[in-house]
C-alpha cells in the first residue's frame, strides 16, 4: 500500500464541497489523507468542512489563489503520492487504486480520463472524444495544448516538489496546472495514462462565463514561456507553429459562443501560424453562420 494525500484547494465552495470530499473518502484505496486548503473562503463553506471532522486535515490561509493552495497542501503531505481534486470535481471509488496499479518505478505521474458534468453545453461527454491522451515523454505534446485533468493527476511527490509546485502567479489563474505540467514534462518526467473515466469535471456558469481575452492571453504567456525551455528549442518550426496555432485556436472555440466574430478573428490568427488545418476553415465558416 502507498499512501496518498489528497489535496483540494476550497475558495466559496460551499455548493458543492460536500460531495467532492464524500467522494475522495469513498475511495478503495484507503491509505489515503485528505488535506482540504480552504483559501480565506467568505461564503459559510468552513463550517461544512468543520462538519467532515477528523476524517480530514483542514488548513485555513488567507486568499492566495489555488496554485498556492495545491502548494500549502503538498508542502504538509505525508504521502509518497499527491492526488489534486479541484472543489468542485468528483472522483470514481475506484480511481486511486487504479491509478497506483499502473504506477511503476519509471512514472512520475498518472491521469485518467475525464467525464463532464453539469452545465456542459457544446462539451463532449467524455474528454478522449475530442483530445488523444498521451503518456510517456509528452513534452511536445503538451506544448500543443493541455490534455491532463488536473483533478485527474496523481503526481509522485518527490518530483513534484523538485520542480517547486505551481507556480502562484496570480496572472496564471487557469492554466497554472497547464503551465506546470509542461515542466514537468520536460525535466524528463514520464507519464501514465488511465484510461477510464474515472475523473468528473463539473461545467458550471463560473467556468463557462470567463473573460475569453483574458484566458488567450493566459494561454499564450504559458507557450511563450514554454518556449524559451531548453527541450523547446530542439522543436521543428513545424511543431512551434502548431504549438502557436493552437493556442488562438482553442481561445476561439472556448469564445465563439458569446463573441462569433471575435472568433472568427482568433481563428484567422491561428491560419496565420498553421493554414493546413481544414477544421479551422470549417469553425470560421460555422461561426460566420451562427453555427457555434
Amino acid at each position: 500500500m502507498s499512501l496518498v494525500t489528497t489535496i483540494i484547494p476550497s475558495y466559496n465552495a460551499r455548493e458543492f464541497i460536500s460531495e467532492t470530499i464524500e467522494s475522495a473518502i469513498c475511495q478503495t484505496h484507503h491509505d489515503q489523507e485528505i488535506i482540504v486548503v480552504d483559501d480565506g473562503s467568505s461564503d459559510g463553506s468552513v463550517d461544512r468542512l468543520k462538519d467532515f471532522g477528523d476524517r480530514i486535515h483542514l488548513i485555513q490561509q488567507p486568499n492566495g489563489g489555488p496554485a498556492k493552495a495545491r502548494n500549502t497542501g503538498a508542502r504538509l503531505a505525508s504521502g509518497r503520492w499527491l492526488a489534486f481534486l479541484d472543489a468542485d470535481d468528483r472522483w470514481s471509488p475506484e480511481k486511486l487504486e487504479k491509478q497506483l496499479a499502473l504506477a511503476d518505478e519509471h512514472t512520475s505521474l498518472v491521469y485518467t480520463d475525464r467525464l463532464n458534468f453539469g452545465d456542459c453545453g457544446r462539451m463532449n461527454r467524455r474528454l478522449s472524444e475530442v483530445a488523444t491522451l498521451w503518456e510517456g515523454d509528452v513534452f511536445e505534446q503538451l506544448l500543443r495544448g493541455n490534455f491532463i485533468t488536473m483533478s485527474s493527476a496523481l503526481i509522485r511527490r518527490e518530483d513534484f516538489l523538485e520542480l517547486g509546485g505551481f507556480d502562484e502567479d496570480r496572472e496564471l489563474i487557469s492554466v497554472e496546472d497547464w503551465e506546470f505540467f509542461v515542466r514537468f514534462a520536460e525535466a524528463g518526467k514520464r507519464v501514465r495514462v488511465c484510461p477510464e473515466p474515472l475523473t468528473e469535471y463539473r461545467w458550471h456558469p463560473v467556468k463557462i462565463s470567463l473573460n475569453h481575452d483574458r484566458c488567450r492571453h493566459q494561454r499564450w504567456t504559458v507557450l511563450q514561456r514554454a518556449l524559451r525551455l531548453n527541450r523547446a528549442k530542439e522543436l521543428s518550426w513545424q511543431s512551434v507553429r502548431q504549438a502557436k496555432a493552437n493556442v488562438w485556436q482553442a481561445s476561439a472555440w472556448y469564445a465563439s459562443e458569446a463573441s462569433r466574430w471575435k472568433a472568427v478573428s482568433w481563428y484567422g490568427r491561428s491560419l496565420c501560424y498553421w493554414p493546413w488545418d481544414m477544421t479551422v476553415y470549417k469553425a470560421i465558416l460555422r461561426c460566420s453562420l451562427g453555427r457555434v
